[in-house]
């Protein structure tokens, strides 16, 4: 099993601990290989809203040779963990970054699909609140990619730093992600015989005529044709 981990910061604070729980009760379960990405380091470069990778393609992104290894390792991977601070009431800047230069993956335009059969997790830790915001905004990047199922995680450690959050709270935290990690695990696992969601295909069916619209010769349009999505 291989899942890929995008952490929306580079400090190991308390999401960053939060995750490490998850992976070693996925390792006690099985063989489990982890993948990390870290924000910013491993995409250093804010989208710029050029529309290459929609308009011409993802190869024309100019921060290419930092999507394209990520892409690759998305792709390769069973599953995939995406893990955020809360700030400002929503994810980092760096996660949103993550989010904006993979927009070409998205339904609209040309999903993947091997993405089909990927489940996601997001994860999000705040001082104070927020989590919701931000596990929405994660979760809904990975239904826009068509993965089948997402699971979420949030809770508030009422400290800044992941040392200072109280014994108490770190236990409780600890038993509800071990018992998430086990759900997520055999999702994994049996991932081939989940169901496909029933919002995936109806944004597929809402799509078709609207991409079917386009003019010839559009990027999306040819690429919905080569996958027989529309004639």
């Amino acid at each position: 099993m291989k899942i890929v981990i995008v952490y929306g910061n580079n400090r190991k604070g308390s999401t960053y601990n939060c995750v490490q729980i998850l992976k070693n009760t996925m390792e006690e379960l099985g063989n489990v290989k982890f993948k990390e990405i870290f924000l910013p380091k491993d995409l250093p470069e804010f989208c710029t809203g050029c529309f290459n990778c929609i308009n011409k393609g993802e190869e024309f992104c100019p921060h290419r040779n930092y999507t394209s290894l990520i892409v690759e390792s998305i792709l390769d991977a069973d599953g995939i963990i995406m893990a955020s601070p809360v700030y400002g009431l929503e994810v980092s800047g760096g996660m949103k970054t993550f989010i904006d230069h993979l927009c070409f993956m998205w339904i609209p335009h040309r999903p993947n699909t091997e993405m089909f059969s990927k489940i996601g997790f997001v994860i999000s830790t705040a001082a104070g609140g927020g989590m919701k915001r931000a596990n929405k905004t994660m979760k809904n990047a990975l239904g826009f990619m068509g993965v089948k199922r997402v699971y979420g995680f949030g809770t508030t450690v009422a400290a800044s730093k992941w040392e200072d959050v109280k014994e108490e709270r770190k236990n409780k935290i600890e038993k509800r992600l071990r018992r998430k990690a086990k759900k997520y695990y055999r999702a994994i696992i049996n991932r081939e015989k989940l169901r496909d969601k029933l919002t995936t295909k109806m944004f597929f069916i809402m799509m078709k005529p609207i991409i079917s619209g386009y003019e010839d010769g559009n990027i999306d349009k040819e690429y919905w044709r080569s996958k027989g999505w529309i004639k």
